[in-house]
């Protein structure tokens, strides 16, 4: 592994598609605290993003515009002397994704193709890091952590095999044209600015804030259990493989928290952080004989990227809460 830090990415010019939203918004700031110069194509730039929150936007240039545009991707490129692209922009709500499958399957396959295109032709872009997903695997019941050789498996959505279309895609660009080109698989991420609802972290602080029933509907029985990512370990994910790009290119890297925590008792430990209050929450999901189980093995990017995660679930879910009680308002 390379001893990297701010030396590497001071001056480096740093392309972030989806950059105003939760995953984009923290690797924007990583990358303007580490010195890189950070532009970021999006389709709109919603008030309550992170980067608009935390009054980063200012410092980003911003090229309005939706990924699957090629000319554009191609033409920022090049006038802006791109040097690393990160490719996050997608469409990430799950059960969206069963509702308008035809728009997530051409967001999130066809604007991948695009922003390969535009770096396989590019002069100056050298490197591209795409944001896949653990949802690659599939569903999965298996209580052995999942390797990035493992299989996809049939999903319940149609947003799975969108990102494993775009994963495969990635790597087999890098082997067939030499592109320096890497994927990293995510788990669960959580953290403060997530403004998707459909998500459990944040809907368990919500029901609490707006003083709700405790209550997460039919989306599960309580039983799943899945691992967390904290959103600053997943920003370092991504920077870890581009600073060793060399010898991640063409490859799979798996990011988890090493914490697997079923729904019912997550959401309960959300309840006792957030006030010392037990909530009961409430499940209406048909009983799952077998639970659904997922935890990736992160092995690879330890002995490959010397990355490793430096955020508890507790502590974590601390800092997250009290993001959302300051921002409430303005979310």
């Amino acid at each position: 592994m390379k001893d990297t830090g701010s030396d590497f990415w001071g001056g480096k010019r740093c392309l972030v598609t989806g950059g105003y939203g939760f995953g984009g918004s923290h690797l924007c700031q990583q990358l303007l605290e580490k010195g890189a110069r950070v532009y970021v194509l999006d389709r709109e730039t919603p008030t309550n993003s992170y980067l608009v929150l935390t009054g980063l936007a200012s410092s980003i240039h911003y090229i309005c515009g939706d990924v699957r545009d090629l000319e554009l991707l191609k033409i920022s490129l090049e006038r802006f002397e791109i040097d690393t692209v990160f490719h996050l922009a997608a469409q990430p709500v799950v059960p969206i994704s069963n509702v308008h499958p035809y728009e997530v399957l051409s967001v999130n396959v066809m604007g991948t193709y695009s922003v390969l295109e535009a770096v396989r032709n590019s002069t100056c872009a050298k490197n591209l890091v795409f944001a896949s997903s653990g949802a690659f695997y599939g569903t999965t019941t298996q209580h052995e952590p999942i390797s990035e050789d493992s299989p996809p498996l049939v999903a319940a959505n149609i947003y799975t095999p969108s990102k494993v279309a775009g994963d495969i895609a990635v790597r087999c660009y890098a082997k067939t044209y030499g592109m320096k080109a890497a994927v990293c698989r995510f788990i669960n991420t959580y953290g403060p600015g997530n403004t998707n609802f459909s998500t459990i972290v944040p809907t368990a602080i919500a029901n609490i804030i707006t003083d709700r029933p405790f209550d997460f509907g039919a989306r599960d029985d309580g039983t799943s259990t899945f691992d967390y990512l904290n959103i600053r370990d997943m920003t370092r994910g991504y920077l870890a493989v581009a600073e060793n790009m060399d010898v991640a290119s063409g490859e799979a890297f798996n990011f988890g928290g090493g914490y697997p925590i079923s729904v019912r008792d997550l959401v309960q430990l959300i309840s006792r952080l957030y006030d010392g209050q037990e909530r009961e929450p409430a499940f209406h999901g048909p009983k799952k004989a077998t639970p659904t189980f997922k935890r990736l093995d992160t092995n690879k990017a330890r002995r490959v990227l010397g990355w490793q995660t430096s955020i508890s679930l507790e502590d974590g879910l601390k800092e997250t809460i009290d993001w959302y009680k300051r921002f409430w308002t303005e979310l």
